[in-house]
């Protein structure tokens, strides 16, 4: 089972949210409801980015690209060993903005520190 990690981002008032800020909240809520249902291969074909390379290709950094943050496991040798399911949130209504990540493994768990976010993922593959 993959981890799920959840991120606040901090828009600024004069940066427009994007196109698909509406539609994360209800591709989130889904994946949470039938996650427990049918585990990760949901017959609701949800939309998804899935990043696929050889080792060491660049595939954690362009996940990290797309969210905006470094937190991924680095190193030369193998440093995920399995899927990683992301699910990204805009809330600005809760921890006066700040960004955290929540992992599936750790219901309510927030983790603020993205370093410590990087060594849970390690820990979890390892």
């Amino acid at each position: 089972m993959g981890q799920q990690v959840k991120t606040t981002d901090d828009f600024s008032p004069s940066r427009p949210p994007s196109i698909g800020s509406s539609v994360i909240p209800i591709i989130n809520k889904l994946q949470d409801i039938f996650a427990p249902i049918v585990g990760n291969f949901s017959k609701v074909q949800l939309p998804q980015v899935a990043v696929v390379g050889s080792q060491s290709s660049g595939k954690s950094s362009v996940i990290e690209a797309l969210v905006g943050r470094d937190f991924l496991p680095r190193g030369c040798d193998i440093c995920t060993r399995r899927p990683l399911v992301l699910q990204l949130e805009n809330r600005t209504d809760v921890d006066d903005g700040r960004e955290w990540a929540e992992f599936r493994h750790l219901p309510g768990k927030r983790f603020y520190d993205f370093s410590k976010i990087r060594k849970e993922i390690q820990w979890v593959d390892s």
